[in-house]
């Protein structure tokens, strides 16, 4: 009866939440937005605007970005002999239950990993001219050759990366600056992982690891993604409150009517000094993140995937043209109702 009792306070406890977050108006990172718009709908006399959901970039599917990887083997006897190379061990972990499972990033490393063990066991033969250095060059020769596809399909299919690359269901309420370059770092380490190859020592196993849980456990990438849609969303949906400011405010007439008084504090107060800062911390993070988006970019060959990858780094650009596009007909009313262009309008 108690474990009862206590299921049934849980329930309770998560309806509440729900209720409270269907009361929300806007996601939390329109929080400081909202506020301000909503003083200058009133100082207006005019209803605040409602916010719409607009849709957001899709991550293509992951059947969409599957790509077949042709399997290289040697036989079992040759197997047996390279052995007294490090390739030997990286041979059996691969063709054990929990080899044959791994797939996507970790794949690939494993793959880099075992072809330079058996560039290194090759040179060791030739140099004891065993013929098996022949035969096992044309294997080395075949798995440069998959390499290039299972790149693909490890940036296109891996769970892992998939998830910091979606958008997120929810915003971020403030951006976080310890959260996101934990995030980066662990991003990075997965995009220095796809770009290792012969010429390239992939990161550590372990760091590779690492880094995948990170991605796939926390979310601070897609909610980034999302608030900067929500936030330029918003801000076009604000195009309405700012139209003829000076006429609504009565500066038309002779003097400045306190009306245009209470506007320009609220402007310098609401917009300048917290919706700005708060906007242009998403801002820095996302071409932060842009540069790292811009290396997936070049490492990809898969059109949908070079698309959506295009679409998420113009969201900073678009939120970035949206808030200096919101603050050109303030400086119109500025100049207007006689106000300084210098008292904070940037």
């Amino acid at each position: 009866m108690t474990h009862i009792v206590k299921v049934l306070r849980h329930l309770g406890y998560a309806c509440c939440a729900l209720l409270l977050l269907g009361c929300s108006d806007v996601p939390s990172a329109l929080t400081p937005l909202h506020d301000y718009q909503t003083r200058v709908a009133n100082t207006l006399e005019r209803e605040p605007i409602s916010y719409h959901r607009k849709s957001y970039p899709l991550l293509p599917q992951a059947r969409e970005l599957r790509i077949e990887v042709p399997r290289v083997s040697i036989s079992l006897l040759d197997s047996w002999r390279v052995n007294k190379c490090a390739a030997g061990q990286l041979i059996a972990e691969r063709n054990s239950a929990l080899g044959t499972l791994e797939r996507g990033v970790t794949r690939y490393v494993k793959d880099v990993q075992l072809s330079l063990a058996i560039e290194d066991c090759v040179r060791q033969l030739e140099a004891n001219g065993d013929a098996l250095a022949a035969r096992l060059q044309e294997a080395l020769e075949a798995k440069q050759e998959t390499l290039a596809a299972e790149r693909q399909h490890a940036l296109g299919t891996d769970p892992a990366l998939r998830n910091a690359l979606r958008v997120g269901g929810s915003t971020l309420a403030v951006a976080d600056d310890d959260l996101f370059a934990a995030s980066i770092s662990s991003l990075e380490t997965i995009i220095a992982a796809l770009q290792a190859d012969l010429d390239q020592q992939p990161p550590t196993e372990d760091a590779v690891e690492q880094a995948l849980e990170d991605l796939y456990q926390y979310d601070y990438l897609p909610q980034l993604w999302r608030s900067l849609h929500e936030l330029n969303t918003y801000l076009h949906q604000l195009e309405p409150l700012t139209v003829n400011l000076a006429s609504a405010s009565g500066c038309t007439s002779k003097g400045r009517p306190e009306r245009a008084n209470v506007l320009h504090t609220i402007f310098l107060k609401y917009f300048i000094g917290e919706a700005q800062p708060h906007m242009a911390k998403f801002t820095q993070q996302g071409y932060i993140a842009n540069d790292a988006l811009e290396e997936l970019y070049q490492l990809s060959e898969q059109p949908q995937m070079r698309e959506y990858l295009r679409a998420l780094m113009d969201l900073t650009d678009q939120l970035n043209a949206a808030s200096k596009a919101h603050v050109e007909p303030w400086q119109e009313f500025f100049s207007a109702c006689n106000f300084s262009l210098g008292d904070g309008v940037t």
